[in-house]
């Protein structure tokens, strides 16, 4: 079992379970020593969408504004309650342009922020990542990744191999291709420029058809991390490598996808980082 766990959701974004209390009760009873609450964040107010991109997206399963405060006291009540943990704030963020001042102000109340890029804007619309990416547009993710850790607001990036979830080679295929390979190594080389860890997600597990078959996970990807891999061999400690539950219920923290995980970590040799320095 993992003995800290930085992405971790909660009821606030509208599509998880639990109180702030109910993980870190569940995490002190696992004996996990460290825990970050890191809910999907709001959205900013001047979010470039149309009515029916911001349904189509489930921008309504984010953080609503007027419980972030709610949600930052249940933190500090936990905090006290559970002085032999360290208990830290976060947000889980996508990255909108032109909306900086919305994510520092955002920023300068937590801990940490987690990048997460589950949608982001390309070419006067909306792409989501879970379904739109294809040959021609996605190095538009790198670009995206790239404009959001420029800013220096975000500690961590989630799920990095998102891009890949329902990607479409030049022939309508999902196929790990030179292109998939290339925007791998370009999410490496950002991780590094701008000293963000890099997460391999345990909840991706969930949407394959077979779990027990590694290369039908659409999250952690096998190819992608086996780059990983290599460049971890060719560089030594320059890459922060770290275990996310991605967990939407308490139960998360420590369940079978989790430990699938640890087993798909051990078996390709990562190197992982088992706690975060803030």
């Amino acid at each position: 079992m993992l003995k800290n766990n930085y992405h971790t959701h909660m009821r606030f974004c509208n599509h998880a379970k639990g109180d702030v209390i109910d993980y870190v009760k569940y995490a002190n009873e696992l004996g996990m020593e460290e825990l970050g609450m890191s809910d999907h964040g709001p959205i900013p107010l001047n979010h470039h969408m149309t009515d029916e991109e911001y349904k189509a997206l489930y921008c309504y399963e984010n953080m609503n504004l007027d419980v972030f405060e709610l949600y930052l006291n249940q933190i500090e009540d936990a905090q006290l309650k559970y002085p032999n943990m360290r208990i830290l704030k976060a947000l889980e963020c996508e990255y909108l342009y032109d909306n900086d001042k919305w994510y520092e102000n955002l920023r300068k109340r937590l801990d940490y922020m987690i990048l997460g890029v589950h949608f982001y804007e390309y070419e006067n619309h909306m792409i989501d990542t879970y379904k739109d990416l294809n040959y021609d547009n996605v190095y538009s993710y790198v670009e995206n990744v790239n404009r959001a850790l420029s800013t220096g607001l975000y500690d961590y990036l989630a799920h990095p191999d998102l891009f890949f979830f329902e990607y479409k080679d030049k022939d309508g295929n999902w196929t790990f291709d030179q292109r998939c390979k290339d925007v791998t190594n370009k999410l490496i080389d950002l991780a590094v420029k701008y000293d963000v860890y890099f997460e391999i997600n345990c909840n991706g597990v969930r949407f394959a058809k077979n779990k027990d078959d590694i290369n039908m996970w659409r999250y952690p990807n096998i190819e992608f991390f086996k780059i990983v891999k290599e460049y971890q061999d060719k560089n030594p400690n320059k890459l922060k490598l770290i275990l996310g539950c991605d967990a939407h219920q308490p139960e998360a923290l420590d369940n079978e996808n989790v430990k699938a995980v640890l087993k798909f970590v051990e078996d390709l040799g990562l190197k992982v980082l088992t706690k975060i320095e803030l």
